[in-house]
């Protein structure tokens, strides 16, 4: 919660400083990268949030349902590098 706080006090903050044809280095910039930053940081936060909601309705986790990073089907052989005999592979 104090995440999504933070980035929409940045986003405000850095929106309302940001001035593209000024001067100084901070408003043209800084002001503008930094708010960039933020709006990628809430699309991936976003994401994440919606990923996280769907997968818990069908009863998976992100990191152990099976998908990429879980424990789905595949091989668990061991290294047949060894110059030794491969039973298995």
């Amino acid at each position: 919660m104090w995440s999504w706080i933070i980035i929409v006090l940045g986003l405000v903050a850095s929106g309302y400083f940001t001035d593209v044809q000024s001067e100084s280095n901070l408003q043209a910039i800084v002001c503008p990268i930094i708010f960039a930053i933020l709006i990628i940081a809430t699309l991936i936060k976003a994401s994440l949030l919606s990923s996280d909601l769907s997968s818990s309705k069908s009863g998976t986790s992100f990191i152990g349902g099976g998908g990429f990073l879980g424990s789905g089907s595949g091989s668990s052989g061991g290294d047949c590098s060894g110059g030794g005999g491969c039973d298995g592979c």
